[in-house]
């Protein structure tokens, strides 16, 4: 039976994509310390903003 529910684990993991927002959750949690959150958190906001202006005058 583990063989079994191994083999769909892993059929399951790579048949399923990965949002943005699970990209963006995943890099805030592998954060060591409040510290690497924060910058983190900041280095997020930073490109964010950096690609604002591409939405501008839609």
């Amino acid at each position: 039976m583990s063989l079994i529910q191994n083999l769909l684990n892993s059929l399951r993991n790579a048949l399923i994509v990965d949002t943005t927002v699970d990209t963006d959750e995943q890099y805030l949690a592998d954060a060591i310390d409040h510290a690497d959150l924060e910058r983190r958190i900041a280095s997020q906001s930073r490109a964010w903003m950096s690609m604002s202006p591409l939405n501008i005058g839609r």
